[in-house]
């Protein structure tokens, strides 16, 4: 509840600040500048992702920089995936006859799994205008991108197999390099009031297990995967304008 309430104070900061106006409100146009983006998405699992997970969530941050006159941006876009959807159990061979798990002290326990995943990499975007807003219109985008996702366990009791370095054998930790392309709609307010972005976008990733070895199957798992996303996602802007007189900032 307090990482909730933490997430909404942000969120409302960083609106107060977008929502800040100055007596040059069109001036920012043709400036250069930093757009923060902050989205919120939902994808489906696809390839060799779907059989060991399934739909999931994610949060993106991508700071972007502008050049001046230009409708074309570069930056960078970090991205958190969650999901409570785990398809593949990686830990039967703890389990008794009767599919119950024993904690270190002889008792029951209980074990709850859940997707984790992390994207990171660099991107570039233009925009398509439909007027003399160089800055809003058909956003397209493409990226390339480092892409790990594993299960994460939480249980009730100590386990001691998910527990130190054990549960390197049962996480399934894969990573390689992904690709992304993104197709929306991006709109910045002339008087910055009302700033975002929403659209569709795709990501494959060519990965393969960083552990190597799974303990449940006694296996080395050696096998080139082919992970895809399919997402919808909405995305609220903060602009900072760079300008030539120090005594204006432009937001």
């Amino acid at each position: 509840m307090r990482k909730i309430n933490k997430l909404i104070l942000l969120v409302i900061i960083l609106f107060f600040f977008s929502t800040i106006t100055t007596n040059a409100q069109k001036v920012y146009k043709q400036n250069p500048g930093f757009i923060f983006g902050f989205s919120y998405g939902y994808n489906v699992s696809g390839g060799d992702l779907s059989t060991r997970f399934g739909n999931n969530f994610k949060i993106d941050v991508s700071p972007t920089f502008y050049f001046s006159g230009s409708n074309i941006s570069v930056g960078i876009e970090a991205s958190y995936i969650f999901s409570g959807k785990v398809k593949e159990h990686s830990f039967l061979n703890i389990l008794t006859f009767d599919r119950h798990v024993i904690n270190n002290n002889g008792t029951f326990a209980t074990i709850q799994t859940s997707e984790r995943g992390v994207l990171f990499g660099g991107l570039i975007s233009k925009i398509i205008p439909f007027n003399r807003n160089i800055r809003t219109g058909i956003k397209i985008e493409a990226g390339g991108y480092l892409f790990r996702h594993w299960i994460s366990f939480k249980t009730i009791g100590e386990i001691r197999q998910l527990t130190s370095d054990y549960l390197k054998g049962y996480d399934r930790l894969t990573g390689g390099l992904a690709l992304k392309e993104f197709v929306g709609y991006q709109y910045l307010s002339e008087k910055s009031k009302i700033n975002f972005y929403a659209g569709f976008e795709f990501y494959q990733g060519f990965t393969k297990s960083i552990r190597g070895y799974d303990y449940d199957k006694a296996s080395v798992d050696n096998f080139a995967r082919k992970d895809l996303l399919y997402g919808i996602k909405i995305g609220w802007i903060l602009p900072l304008y760079i300008v030539k007189n120090p005594e204006e900032i432009y937001y």
